[in-house]
């Protein structure tokens, strides 16, 4: 039974070892201090460290404010591509913490989160 169950770790580790990753450039934008009623742009680069097609499911802000536009096409290995994100402060005033949540096709961490953050004055 633990020869089965070693074979089947092993062949599940071997298909994820030749397979597309998404790896983000770093975890956060940090924009500082804002004005109200701001609207600000930056990007984030997402980038295939594997050896097959990584395709973006969905980008998602956590609320409306926060609008990302991403790639429809599938970035090939070793390729980049840029998500850019578009932040509105509205009128707000104080610090922000908003996630933007991306899902792929990455077999081993599916959903990556990065952070918007910073302060309306």
């Amino acid at each position: 039974m633990k020869k089965i169950m070693f074979v089947g770790a092993f062949v599940m580790g071997l298909t994820s070892l030749f397979a597309q990753e998404l790896k983000l450039e770093k975890e956060e934008i940090a924009f500082g201090n804002l004005k109200l009623n701001t609207e600000v742009t930056s990007k984030m680069k997402v980038t295939n460290t594997g050896d097959k097609p990584l395709i973006l499911k969905s980008v998602v802000g956590s609320c409306g404010c926060t609008v990302p536009e991403y790639p429809t096409t599938p970035i090939e290995a070793g390729k980049s591509a840029d998500i850019v994100i578009k932040y509105s402060t509205g009128g707000v005033k104080g610090d922000f913490n908003k996630s933007v949540t991306i899902t792929s096709n990455d077999p081993v961490a599916s959903r990556k989160i990065f952070r918007i953050k910073g302060s309306a004055e």
